[in-house]
C-alpha cells in the first residue's frame, strides 16, 4: 500500500508515479483544526487502513492553514478549502478510481470538509464516509450548514459523536454513535488535544480491534430518531455492517481506561 498527500496548494495529479493503481480501492483522511497528515491519531489510522484495504490511502493536508490559532477564521477559509478537496475527488475519479470502491474519513472541522466536498462533487458517489465529532462551532449556529444532509456525502455515512462543547449537537447521519455519556463527554477524557472532542479518533482506531457494540439507551439519552432494533454484533466503527439496514441514534458504552471500549451491556441487544 502506498499513502500520498493531497496539499491543499498542490496540483499534483499523477497518482500512478505514487505506485497508485486505479483499478485498487482507495481512501483519504481529513484531519481536524490544529492538525496535520503527522498528528498522532492518522498515523495510526494509516497504519489500520492499511491493515484490511488495499490500495493507496491518501492524507489531505491543509495544515498551512489548519495551524494557526484563529479558529474562526479558518471556518471563514471552509468554502474555498472545500473547494480544493472537490478539484482533488474530480482527479481522482478522472485517474479512474472505482468511488464504490472508495473510503474517507474526516474529523472535527475535517469532518464538514468531507461531507460539503463529498455533496458537491456527486451526491452518493462515494461507498461509505465514517466522521468523528462533526465541529459544532461556526457551524450548528450557520443554517446554511445545519439544512444540509449529511446523507447525500455518501451511500452510508456513519457519524460517531464524543461531545457536546465542540461536537455538533447535530444527529441526521444514517447513523449516528453517542459513545460514553450520550456522545456528550467521555470518562477518558484528559487535556487537550484528547478531551471528549479529540479522543473521538482515537477510539474510532480503536475499533479495528475491540468491539463497540450497539446498546439499549441505559441512560435514557435524549433522541429524535433512535434506531428500533439492530443485529446481534452491530458495532461502531469501519468494520460496521454497512449492508444492515440499522438507521437512527445508536449508542455505545467507553471506559476511562485505553482501549475505551466497555460491553457491560453488549448481551442486551435489539435484533432486527
Amino acid at each position: 500500500e502506498q499513502n500520498a498527500t493531497l496539499n491543499v496548494a498542490s496540483d499534483f495529479t499523477d497518482f500512478e508515479a505514487l505506485g497508485c493503481n486505479s483499478s485498487d480501492p482507495f481512501a483519504i483522511i481529513v484531519h481536524g483544526w490544529k492538525e496535520s497528515c503527522q498528528t498522532e491519531w492518522l498515523v495510526d489510522m494509516i497504519s489500520n487502513l492499511s491493515n484490511v484495504r488495499a490500495g493507496c490511502i491518501y492524507c489531505m493536508n491543509y495544515n498551512n492553514f489548519s495551524r494557526h490559532d484563529d479558529y474562526f477564521g479558518l471556518v471563514r477559509q471552509f468554502l474555498p478549502i472545500s473547494e480544493v478537496l472537490v478539484e482533488k475527488l474530480q482527479q481522482l475519479e478522472n485517474f479512474g478510481y472505482d468511488f464504490d470502491e472508495g473510503y474517507m474519513f474526516g474529523f472535527s472541522y475535517g469532518a464538514h470538509l468531507a461531507l460539503d466536498s463529498l455533496r458537491r462533487f456527486g451526491p452518493g458517489k462515494l461507498a461509505a464516509l465514517d466522521v468523528c465529532e462533526p465541529a459544532g462551532p461556526g457551524f450548528d449556529g450557520d443554517q446554511k450548514y445545519r439544512e444540509k444532509c449529511p446523507t447525500e456525502a455518501a451511500k452510508n455515512v456513519q457519524c460517531i459523536h464524543t461531545s457536546d462543547n465542540y461536537g455538533t449537537n447535530v444527529r441526521k447521519c444514517h447513523q449516528n454513535w453517542n459513545m460514553g455519556r450520550c456522545g456528550k463527554s467521555q470518562d477518558a477524557a484528559g487535556p487537550y488535544p484528547k478531551g471528549s472532542h479529540g479522543l473521538c479518533p482515537y477510539i474510532f482506531n480503536s475499533a479495528f480491534k475491540h468491539d463497540f457494540l450497539a446498546m439499549p439507551n441505559k441512560q435514557g439519552c435524549e433522541t429524535k430518531r433512535l434506531a428500533p432494533a439492530w443485529p446481534k454484533g452491530f458495532r461502531m466503527g469501519y468494520f460496521m455492517d454497512r449492508k444492515s439496514d440499522v438507521i437512527g441514534d445508536l449508542f455505545a458504552a467507553t471506559s476511562k481506561e485505553y482501549p475505551f471500549f466497555d460491553n457491560t451491556f453488549a448481551n442486551e441487544v435489539n435484533e432486527v
